[in-house]
C-alpha cells in the first residue's frame, strides 16, 4: 500500500510501454474506427485524411498544440504536432472529430448557421476519441498496450468530466464572493479550492500547500469565465451518444447514427440544447451523467482485468 498519494502521482504510467505509432498506420486505424457511423461518413473522413489539409509534424518555430480551423466554402485545416506517441494518436482522433463536424456543417448550412457553439463542439471530438478507443481495444493483443489505452481513457474522463465539474463549481463560488460583496483575496480563493478538492476526492488524495493554489494556473478562470463546464456537458453528451451507438439492436444503432450525423450537419442552426435533444441527448435528465459513470466503471473493470492478466 502507498503511504501517500498526491494528484501528481496519478500521472505515473502503470506499466512501461514505449510503442511508436507511425502516422500513416494511424490514418488507416482512424478510418476503420468510424465504421459504426456508416460508409458515407467513413469515405468523407478518408478524403479529409488524404487531402492536403493537415500540417502533421513538429517543426522549429511552429506553434505547439493542435487545432482544427474552419474555413467556410473550402474545408477545415488541421494543425498537429504529431510525434508517434499515444497522446498524439488520440489528439489526431479528437481534432478529426472537430474537422468532420466543420465539414458536414459547412456543406449543409449557409455561412450564418455553419459555426457551432462550444456547448456542442466538444461532442464530436470526444466521441471520435471514444470510437477510436473501442477500435484499439478490440485489436489489442498485448496486455501492456491494453493497460496504457485504458489508463489513458480513464484519465480523460477524470480530466474532461470530473475535474471540469469541480472547476465549474469553484468558478461559481468565486464569482459569488463578488456578487455578495465579500472580500476576494488569494487566501480566500485558495481556501475555496482546497475545500472543493477535499469534497470531490475525500481521503483518496493527500494534500499539500501547493494543492490549494492550483486555481491560479487555470487560464479559463481569467480569460473565458463560465467556459469549463461545457467540457463536462459535452463529454456527458458524447457518452450518451456512444451508449446509443453501441446498442445491441441494429435498428436502434442505425437510428442513432442518423441522429448523430444530423447533429453534425446542423452546425449552429438552432440552440444547442434542442440540437442535442434531437440527437438523443437530454441534459435535463440524469441519463448523460449516468452514461459517463457507467463508462468509467466499465473501463476501470477492464483495467483491473488487464492488470491481473499481466501479473
Amino acid at each position: 500500500d502507498l503511504k501517500t498519494y498526491h494528484t501528481f502521482d496519478t500521472t505515473i504510467p502503470l506499466v512501461d510501454f514505449d510503442r511508436k505509432y507511425p502516422y500513416d498506420q494511424v490514418l488507416e486505424w482512424l478510418a476503420a474506427s468510424v465504421a459504426p457511423l456508416g460508409q458515407e461518413y467513413q469515405r468523407e473522413l478518408r478524403d479529409t485524411l488524404r487531402g492536403d489539409w493537415v500540417d502533421v509534424y513538429e517543426n522549429p518555430g511552429k506553434r505547439s498544440g493542435a487545432y482544427s480551423a474552419p474555413v467556410y466554402g473550402v474545408h477545415p485545416y488541421m494543425l498537429l504536432n504529431y510525434n508517434d506517441t499515444l497522446d498524439a494518436v488520440f489528439t489526431l482522433a479528437h481534432e478529426m472529430g472537430h474537422s468532420m463536424h466543420t465539414l458536414l456543417a459547412s456543406a449543409h448550412q449557409p455561412f450564418v448557421y455553419a459555426a457551432y457553439t462550444i456547448f456542442v463542439a466538444e461532442v464530436p471530438s470526444t466521441l471520435s476519441e471514444a470510437l477510436f478507443l473501442d477500435y484499439m481495444l478490440d485489436r489489442a493483443t498485448d496486455d501492456r498496450e491494453r493497460i496504457v489505452l485504458l489508463q489513458h481513457a480513464i484519465d480523460a474522463i477524470v480530466g474532461t468530466f470530473y475535474t471540469q465539474v469541480m472547476f465549474a463549481d469553484y468558478e461559481l463560488q468565486a464569482h459569488r464572493l463578488v456578487e455578495e460583496g465579500r472580500p476576494v483575496t488569494g487566501d480566500t480563493l485558495s481556501d475555496i479550492y482546497l475545500t472543493l478538492l477535499k469534497a470531490y476526492h475525500g481521503d483518496a488524495l493527500d494534500y499539500d500547500e501547493l494543492s490549494r493554489v492550483t486555481w491560479a494556473r487555470i487560464p479559463h478562470f481569467f480569460s473565458t469565465p463560465y467556459y469549463v463546464y461545457q467540457y463536462a456537458t459535452c463529454y456527458a453528451s458524447s457518452a450518451e451518444l456512444m451508449k446509443h451507438l453501441r446498442s445491441a439492436d441494429p435498428q436502434q444503432r442505425a437510428a442513432a447514427v442518423e441522429r448523430y450525423v444530423t447533429l453534425l450537419k446542423s452546425g449552429g442552426s438552432d440552440h444547442p440544447m434542442p440540437l442535442l435533444q434531437r440527437a438523443g441527448v437530454d441534459l435535463g435528465t440524469p441519463e448523460p451523467v449516468r452514461a459517463v459513470v457507467d463508462q468509467f466503471d466499465r473501463l476501470v473493470t477492464q483495467l483491473e482485468d488487464a492488470i491481473r492478466n499481466l501479473s
